[in-house]
């Protein structure tokens, strides 16, 4: 008896394991997300000096829009930010505490590097 609950038991989780799926097409798959574009930068106050740990954060201006890798960047002790996105048109932002700049726009191309600098008030 204890054998055949056991076969019993085997089988249901064998059967388990191989159906249920949901199936999908690559039709319902978007394509991956591939760095292939950069956008480098200084954050500067409005006296033209650089700002550390400034928050740098891009919002993709294309429709439809592209996924950001990462959530922020923080600028370097000499103000400096480099991002790595896909290519498109993007809006960046900088803040640090209190304070929020204006919003500025790049395009970049595929195997580019766009520079935007960023002010802060």
């Amino acid at each position: 008896m204890r054998r055949a609950h056991l076969a019993l038991l085997v089988g249901v989780l064998a059967l388990g394991a191989c159906g249920g799926e949901t199936p999908t097409s690559d039709a319902d798959t978007p394509p991956p997300v591939l760095v292939q574009a950069s956008v480098t930068g200084v954050v500067a106050d409005s006296a033209g000096r650089p700002v550390p740990g400034a928050l740098v954060q891009p919002k993709s201006l294309d429709d439809p829009a592209h996924p950001v890798p990462e959530l922020a960047v923080l600028s370097g002790p000499d103000g400096r930010y480099e991002w790595h996105l896909a290519p498109g048109r993007y809006e960046f932002t900088a803040t640090k505490d209190d304070r929020a700049g204006p919003p500025a726009e790049v395009t970049v191309v595929v195997g580019g590097t766009g520079q935007l600098d960023l002010r802060l008030p």
